[in-house]
């Protein structure tokens, strides 16, 4: 629907790319998946978006040179959210609290990690910019 997210814009890593709904893996062939059932852009809750890093257009590759303050934009057909970075962790692939829901509106980047290893996620958290 119009309040779904459509594209995603990382100006710092050159990214532009769609978003598609739901994280299969012919989903991920196709850009950007959103875990579905997580927020919508610009509304209370925790919009979870993930993207290879090392096939499939790597998309997600650089992930790991975001830094906090960084910029992130999700479009609708409606118009556009700003998300800014606050942070990245590390994590084990069954780390999954990390896609919890969240009172404010926030944004979640997952891709496998390291590069080629992909033996671990890294994960970038975001805020909607006030």
């Amino acid at each position: 629907g119009p309040k779904s997210a459509v594209r995603l814009v990382i100006p710092a890593l050159g990214v532009d790319a769609p978003v598609v709904q739901g994280d299969t893996w012919e989903q991920l062939k196709r850009g950007v998946a959103q875990h579905l059932g997580t927020g919508d852009p610009g509304q209370p809750g925790n919009m979870v978006f993930s993207a290879h890093n090392d096939i499939f257009g790597e998309i997600f590759r650089d992930l790991d040179r975001l830094n906090p303050g960084d910029e992130v934009t999700v479009y609708t057909q409606a118009g556009k959210f700003i998300y800014v970075i606050t942070g990245t962790r590390i994590v084990e692939p069954t780390e999954v609290s990390v896609m919890d829901a969240t009172v404010g509106p926030t944004l979640t980047l997952i891709s496998c990690y390291p590069y080629l290893v992909d033996t671990q996620r890294i994960v970038v958290f975001a805020e909607l910019k006030k």
